[in-house]
């Protein structure tokens, strides 16, 4: 059974966070949210966004949030701070990119002749490594439809997981957690084995390599939704949905960090 903030431990080196559900509220990132990680950034915490959007949406949203880094396309692409500029992280070799995305559209044509309703998410094109299908941003299908092409994609090789909104695929040997490990050990420079001083924040089952491995995992309340379907739950549940849980548990961790040192 997760427990409520309450349970929220650590010096908290970094925030990590998911962007659809997490930091936006119907699909809009709040003023009152945004001004959230800046109190974050002042108080010397690192933030790290972590989604399955696209790479464009990554490069974007470094220059318009005060962040360290961000993790898209599930893993297959971070964009990491440096200087003045970015720099990007792939998830698996360059190189092997062409190869791997024609097979991904002829694979994405297969399951979608075979499920009627899904499509192409519409910011496919914004994609370097992997592809997202729509089953419920811009369409409706049934999520068993969803769980099938999960099912047949990684029947065919593909590293494949469901969204809140899409089912993303690409290359296998990468996810969220793979390239949350690389940012602590080379961007934080920090051991990755120890999560201890880390937060992450989610609200979907691409959350759940997270969430089964953070010690300080939480999920916004809206998780509850995926609830049984997650293969790990959140060590944590906030009482509120999307961006104000988000707001909920950055309240907790800088109440945490004052605390700490009024005792020093």
């Amino acid at each position: 059974m997760s427990q409520s903030l309450q349970a929220l431990t650590g010096t908290f080196r970094a925030l990590f966070f998911d962007l659809d559900g997490t930091l936006t509220t119907d699909g809009v990132v709040a003023s009152e949210t945004y001004a959230s990680l800046q109190k974050v950034k002042q108080a010397g915490i690192k933030l790290v966004l972590v989604t399955g959007r696209p790479a464009g949406w990554g490069q974007a949203l470094m220059t318009l949030a005060p962040l360290d880094a961000v993790v898209t396309e599930n893993g297959g692409l971070s964009f990491v701070r440096v200087g003045s500029g970015t720099k990007k992280v792939y998830g698996v070799p360059e190189t092997t990119l062409p190869e791997w995305r024609r097979k991904m559209h002829a694979a994405a044509v297969d399951v979608i002749t075979e499920h009627p309703g899904a499509r192409m998410s519409t910011d496919s094109q914004y994609r370097e490594v992997d592809l997202a299908i729509d089953w419920n941003e811009h369409v409706s299908i049934p999520m068993q439809a969803a769980d099938d092409m999960v099912l047949r994609l990684r029947e065919q090789g593909f590293a494949a997981v469901k969204s809140s909104v899409h089912v993303n695929f690409g290359p296998p040997k990468f996810n969220k957690l793979s390239a949350c490990m690389h940012i602590i050990e080379h961007v934080l420079e920090a051991d990755p084995t120890d999560l201890s001083s880390y937060v992450y924040v989610g609200d979907a089952l691409n959350d759940a390599p997270m969430f089964g491995k953070f010690p300080n995992s939480v999920g916004v309340a809206n998780v509850k939704k995926w609830w049984d379907q997650l293969e790990h739950k959140p060590a944590m549940v906030t009482e509120q949905s999307e961006g104000a849980g988000l707001r909920q548990v950055i309240e907790q961790m800088l109440k945490i960090r004052a605390l700490k040192r009024a005792d020093i």
